[in-house]
């Protein structure tokens, strides 16, 4: 069993030091089932590794599926176990609970039918699915039986239906003998209107005239001006009434109990039904948190020595405040020495490694873009100050009796966390104690994050071969922290720094900085000097590798492009190739048709008809639309030059009479309707604008039907994909496609958030096979007078 130590009386089982609990209660919020809520806030670190990789592959399988489909989600689910055991006693439930037994079965098929829209393979996901038992025949009874409203139908028996319309007439017989009575005893009753004694119902009656009435007597009102009287002539009626409800009681009675038996049939396929939602609600409220704060799962190593987490951050810091930090320790090391200034975070990391250990062998996510750690089989924690009065332990002290603790139970396999080891005592005892103790830890071959100020403890880590020693970087300029962490150096306390940053005098600073260097042999000095310049160095090291990664990025990207574009340049030219052939034909075509006309005419037909086929056959390859800035939105007036809808001929109004017109082509009157002309340049202006070259002329360019913004942080990418859909709609493209990658999700998760609300975006999808697939966002963008089905046409 693993364990995480706070005093030697303390729980094994205590992670509280690590705020494990906090962060599984912030998990257990994205579930939608109450036993899913209570399976996540039971789970614990295990150090079996086989349920560990089950349970971890389950996870992943989901946080896919919730990527590309959207969390599974389940309808309202109950916890049902009290239920199917009293069912197993023979009891009878309540229509309520066997309507919650009902909604477990139709939940059955919403996971089913997710499952088969799915196109990701989920062998573990498929396991668990597949164990659902089908109970379709009692979902169908109980909802047979009873409504959504939790009321018995009277389609549940035929002796029920009987029943109630029995009771329904002998209420209608009573109304009437109410009625009759009352019309015939008006003087003697106080209010004309009937009332219900114990189930039976009775008129009220003057108190002076209740004797002078045949019936019984329930009572007297609280003013005792008025009895309650059941006439004579309701005895019979009201006996019938009861005896009815009474059979009506037993029947309802018989159906539950017999639904419950039914029930009772599928006692285990329930349990296990039941078993089974809460671990898939589970796994999808630890995927939809992984995909919302950009998570991962980690890989665990069963006999691994590699602590890896790119880019970690403790999950209950603020995102917008948490500074991500790489860390890694592989073999030979199995100490990491973390130095720094106070308030630096080099508690926060030990937190960071020490709660990701934990989530990792529980099955939860790691908020990292990844994560490599190995199998531990104890995890002790000694952080924080835990002075105790009950127990008269000091704060050196609880320090001791933890410590003592640790290294009797310390392993190979184990991972120790010490925070500011050897602090509370004499500097000099200090620095002696945790120099032992690691010593100790280093003979037990357990990993080892130790915090420290002490300078003694930093030379001891410089001459081992298995420390690493770190630090958490300190702005010397700005006077704070930057709580970055840097590896291979050791860091300066900067006590100095600190306090200036708290305006303490500068004399007495002055004067510190006089007794550190008085105490400080020329070596010390030398290696300070060295420290700052190695971190220095270490930080343009990391600036370096980070532009040479973006660099690469953006290199692979650009001969993706490039391949594509090859690709889009020959498909295009095909089409182009095969658009002109097309116009040829259809040209050569229309030529021999005129020309087949002109020889087929007769030598005495009019000039003016021989001049318009002509004059067709000069024109038969315009393009008026193109060639001519149309003007169709203005009002059509006498005298405008047109273009006739379906010929090739333009003409002069010279009549308008409501919606229909004269035009006169070469000539020629002709009867048109407004709707089928275009109002047009007149010809002489185009003809001049053509002499002097500015005619309007057809050109083709070439645009990308695709945007990769791989390596761009969101804010980067954001306008230069807002200015690529401009472009796009001004190309007359209904569908482009945007290239984000995977990595973390925080680009894909903007991108998306920026096309739902742009406004000329229709829908947008994740990429199919062949289209890069969770890498790639597909849209359908609006263009004017166009109108395409789902993600236009592809």
């Amino acid at each position: 069993m693993l364990s995480c130590v706070k005093s030697r009386v303390n729980k094994m089982n205590d992670y509280s030091v690590l705020s494990f609990q906090e962060v599984k209660e912030e998990i257990a919020r994205y579930c939608h089932f109450s036993l899913g809520r209570e399976l996540l806030s039971a789970l614990q670190p295990s150090d079996r590794y086989l349920w560990i990789q089950r349970e971890s592959a389950c996870v992943q399988e989901a946080m896919e599926l919730t990527i590309r489909y959207g969390r599974l989600s389940l309808p309202a689910l109950y916890n049902i176990h009290a239920s199917l055991e009293d069912a197993r006693r023979d009891k009878a439930l309540r229509p309520i609970e066997l309507n919650r037994i009902a909604a477990q079965g139709r939940a059955v098929h919403v996971v089913q039918a997710y499952r088969k829209a799915s196109e990701v393979e989920t062998p573990c996901l498929n396991d668990l699915c597949h164990s659902l038992q089908d109970i379709t025949s009692l979902v169908k009874e109980i909802e047979r039986c009873i409504n959504a409203h939790d009321e018995i139908l009277d389609q549940a028996s035929a002796k029920l239906a009987g029943l109630r319309r029995s009771i329904r007439m002998c209420e209608a017989d009573i109304s009437k003998e109410v009625q009759r009575f009352m019309a015939a005893n008006s003087s003697k009753l106080m209010d004309t209107i009937s009332t219900t004694r114990s189930g039976r119902v009775c008129v009220l009656i003057k108190d002076s005239e209740k004797n002078s009435v045949q019936g019984f007597v329930h009572g007297v009102s609280a003013s005792g001006q008025a009895a309650y009287v059941e006439p004579a002539g309701l005895l019979a009626l009201n006996n019938k009434l009861a005896s009815l409800n009474d059979q009506l009681q037993e029947e309802m009675e018989r159906i539950l109990w017999e639904l419950s038996q039914r029930v009772k049939e599928h006692y285990f396929a329930l349990e296990a039904n039941q078993e089974s939602f809460a671990l898939l609600d589970s796994y999808f409220a630890r995927a939809q948190y992984a995909q919302e704060r950009d998570g991962c799962i980690a890989e665990i190593k069963e006999h691994g020595t590699r602590i890896y987490l790119k880019e970690a951050r403790h999950p209950l810091i603020d995102p917008k405040r948490a500074v991500a930090n790489t860390y890694e320790m592989n073999a030979p090391y199995r100490t990491l020495l973390i130095t720094g200034s106070n308030t630096g975070g080099k508690t926060v990391t030990l937190k960071t490694i020490g709660l990701a250990a934990c989530l990792a062998q529980s099955a939860l996510p790691i908020l990292a873009q990844e994560a490599q750690l190995p199998l531990f089989s104890h995890i002790f924690a000694d952080i924080g100050d835990e002075q105790s009065i009950q127990e008269s332990l000091s704060t050196f002290s609880a320090h001791v009796s933890k410590l003592a603790y640790i290294m009797d139970h310390a392993s190979a396999h184990a991972l120790i966390l010490l925070d500011e080891l050897g602090s509370g005592t004499d500097p000099k005892e200090g620095e002696s104690l945790a120099i032992a103790i690691l010593e100790e830890l280093h003979e037990a071959r357990s990993f080892v994050l130790a915090t420290t100020h002490y300078s003694a403890l930093k030379t001891y880590a410089k001459q081992q071969n298995d420390v690493l020693i770190a630090t958490v970087e300190f702005d010397v300029e700005a006077m704070k922290p930057t709580y970055r962490y840097l590896a291979g150096i050791s860091g300066s306390s900067n006590a100095f720094a600190i306090a200036r940053r708290y305006h303490m005098k500068e004399r007495v600073l002055t004067r510190a900085e006089q007794i550190k260097r008085s105490q400080q042999t020329k070596q010390d000095q030398l290696m300070d000097r060295l420290e700052m310049e190695l971190a220095h160095q270490q930080v343009q090291h990391q600036q370096m590798e980070q532009a040479q990664a973006e660099i690469e990025t953006l290199r692979e990207s650009l001969l993706k492009q490039q391949a594509h574009y090859d690709k889009v340049k020959e498909k295009e030219l095909a089409q182009l190739k095969a658009q002109y052939e097309e116009r040829m034909d259809a040209i050569l075509h229309a030529g021999e048709a005129i020309v087949a006309e002109l020889k087929a005419l007769d030598r005495e037909v009019k000039p003016h008809v021989v001049e318009a086929l002509a004059y067709q056959l000069h024109h038969v390859n315009d393009d008026v639309a193109e060639e001519v800035p149309q003007h169709s939105a203005k009002p059509l007036h006498i005298g405008d030059c047109v273009a006739l809808a379906g010929l090739h001929a333009h003409g002069e109004i010279i009549e308008l009479n409501k919606d229909k017109a004269v035009v006169l082509v070469n000539g020629v009157r002709m009867n048109t309707k407004q709707k089928d002309l275009t109002l047009i340049a007149p010809m002489d202006k185009v003809k001049k604008s053509k002499e002097r070259g500015y005619g309007v002329q057809r050109t083709t360019t070439h645009f990308s039907m695709e945007l990769n913004v791989i390596g761009m942080q969101v804010q980067e990418a954001l306008p230069i994909i807002d200015k690529y859909l401009d472009n796009a709609i001004l190309a007359k493209l209904t569908t482009v496609r945007i290239i984000h990658g995977n990595g973390t999700g925080a680009l894909r998760k903007g991108v998306h958030q920026f096309l739902k609300r742009h406004p000329k975006v229709v829908e947008f999808r994740l990429g199919g096979q062949g289209e890069g697939g969770t890498g790639a966002t597909v849209v359908a963008l609006k263009q004017r007078g166009k109108s395409y089905g789902k993600y236009g046409k592809y």
